[in-house]
């Protein structure tokens, strides 16, 4: 094998045959190679963090307009005469509370005064207190809705993120200012940003440029503190400024990062996605290391000789630089190169397609996360949204219909109370496999919350209640079974909520109806479900 090794060695054919020019030509190549290198992995790793940043802002802003959309209808339909109502109003809240819980810390009606009327759930020491001096009340007091600025709670002790919208008369007056209160600690809010992982030691930061705050963290003591001051970060300086896109920075703990910035346009934030170029940019440095060790000789060696035959010698590395050269510049598709010969450049050519091969993997990969739950490997509610909108959309065009069952699994929970958190992700992924069991191949299930599922069907017959029944049956008996993890049996139910659309409805309005109608299904017990004909509407409970 040494030997193989030697005769298939670029140094011996040169020393075989006198030219040790070759060897000089082979380094300088390498040299050339390396800064090639260098710029394709920086320019895809730099196009892969600002992907990343990309869907992670989308997540957070569509998490945020979600929020928004919310309160803003909960304002059209809150009936004004409550207001001086307290008891009634606070029944109100509550209803609409438990319809879609997404203000965990609570919704809060606020007098013109600034005085606390109504608030739900109750905190205590909250109602009757005043946010007559809060700028998100005082805008509001304007006629403007929007998200407030990130502070910690007074009296929920932990920090969260209101949103303001006023509750206008007929004329246009401000009468109060309605208020919704968001953990940011929230399961399913945040979580990309707090939990998130680029590699070993890379994340993400969730930044407020007008508060001059880190809104969310990978690290847990930058929550809510401040930004740099100016000229520490001078990337995070141009970011606060406006500026969006990718780059190499030093922080403010002097480590060099590859940094890309993402906007949330729905609060005027942005997303950061980092990774220390120690790691980013490792197989270069080791290149280049091994490249400095023999710069010297091949320098001195080019300066002896030169000819034909070297400019022969080399000519698989030529194309090799040529071709890698054209793939920089976007000339040709990104390809593994050719390998000639088994020597030093054909070792170069198969490191450099190995390496290739690993960043096409890794995007394709990172492709996948960005829409797939990682748990269970189903669409996650992004892939969800966008096949909703293809299936209504194909829906109407094809005169069919289609139906989203909202299933919400019952006794989840103590499963993960008595047997912890790894028996509650063993059981989603069993009750995610019965139910992938039942579905159509045109079907869709998808995983969009702790223990929440949604299956899109379409393409239903002229009697699509039927077939959702047969669908949403096939799930409870589906579930019905006990569940064995971690050598005990655990029964699991499920309740579910059908809403039916023959296009003429948007994903948004579909699964809001079918949560609700998931709600109606609960409280009427385990293993049951109820139809909602219009995204407006409930009926036909089983």
């Amino acid at each position: 094998m040494a030997l193989r090794r030697i005769s298939n060695s670029l140094v011996t054919r040169l020393v075989l045959f006198g030219m040790l020019l070759v060897i000089g030509g082979g380094l300088a190549r390498y040299v050339m190679q390396t800064r090639y290198l260098r710029e394709d992995l920086t320019q895809l790793v730099s196009a892969q963090q600002m992907a990343l940043a990309d869907e992670v802002a989308r997540e957070v802003d569509y998490k945020i307009r979600e929020r928004r959309q919310f309160l803003d209808q909960l304002a059209v339909t809150l009936p004004r005469e409550l207001l001086g109502q307290p008891a009634r109003l606070e029944a109100w809240l509550a209803e609409r509370h438990q319809l879609n819980p997404v203000f965990n810390l609570g919704l809060l009606v606020i007098a013109t005064d600034g005085r606390v009327l109504v608030d739900f759930p109750r905190v205590s020491g909250r109602r009757g207190a005043s946010a007559a001096n809060n700028p998100g009340f005082q805008r509001a007091m304007q006629g403007k809705a929007g998200v407030g600025a990130p502070l910690f709670g007074t009296f929920t002790k932990q920090p969260v993120l209101p949103m303001g919208v006023p509750l206008k008369d007929g004329s246009g007056h401000v009468q109060a200012v309605l208020v919704g209160v968001t953990a940011l600690s929230t399961p399913d809010f945040l979580d990309r940003i707090n939990q998130g992982r680029i590699g070993e030691t890379g994340g993400f930061l969730l930044v407020s440029p007008a508060d001059k705050l880190f809104v969310a963290a990978g690290d847990p003591d930058l929550v809510l503190k401040p930004t740099p001051p100016p000229g520490v970060n001078l990337l995070h300086d141009r970011a606060m400024t406006g500026f969006r896109g990718s780059g190499v920075t030093i922080n403010a703990k002097g480590v060099e990062e590859l940094s890309a910035m993402a906007s949330v346009p729905s609060a005027g934030w942005f997303v950061v996605a980092r990774m220390p170029t120690t790691e980013a940019f490792a197989p270069v440095r080791r290149a280049q290391d091994n490249v400095v060790r023999h710069s010297f000789t091949a320098m001195a060696l080019v300066l002896l000789v030169g000819g034909v035959f070297v400019r022969f010698t080399l000519r698989p590395l030529h194309r090799a630089a040529t071709l890698a050269e054209r793939m920089t510049q976007d000339e040709i598709p990104l390809k593994p190169l050719p390998v000639v010969r088994d020597d030093e450049v054909g070792h170069l050519t198969k490191a450099f397609n190995r390496l290739l091969d690993k960043l096409v993997c890794s995007q394709a990969e990172l492709q996948r996360m960005a829409h797939h739950d990682g748990l269970t490997g189903l669409p996650n509610r992004m892939l969800l949204d966008d096949r909703m909108r293809q299936g209504l959309a194909r829906t109407a065009r094809n005169g069919t219909q289609m139906a989203v069952l909202f299933l919400d699994l019952d006794g989840f929970k103590p499963i993960n109370d008595s047997l912890g958190h790894e028996a509650g992700d063993a059981a989603l992924v069993e009750v995610a496999r019965r139910l992938s069991a039942v579905l159509r191949q045109s079907d869709t299930l998808a995983r969009v919350g702790g223990d929440e599922f949604v299956m899109l069907a379409t393409d239903l017959g002229s009697r699509p209640e039927e077939g959702a029944a047969v669908l949403a049956n096939r799930c409870i008996e589906a579930l019905s079974h006990p569940l064995a993890i971690k050598s005990s049996l655990c029964t699991l139910g499920v309740s579910i909520g059908i809403a039916i659309s023959d296009g003429e409805c948007t994903p948004e309005c579909m699964l809001l109806a079918a949560d609700k109608a998931m709600y109606v299904a609960k409280g009427q017990g385990r293993g049951r479900y109820v139809i909602a004909p219009h995204c407006n509407g409930l009926a036909a409970v089983a």
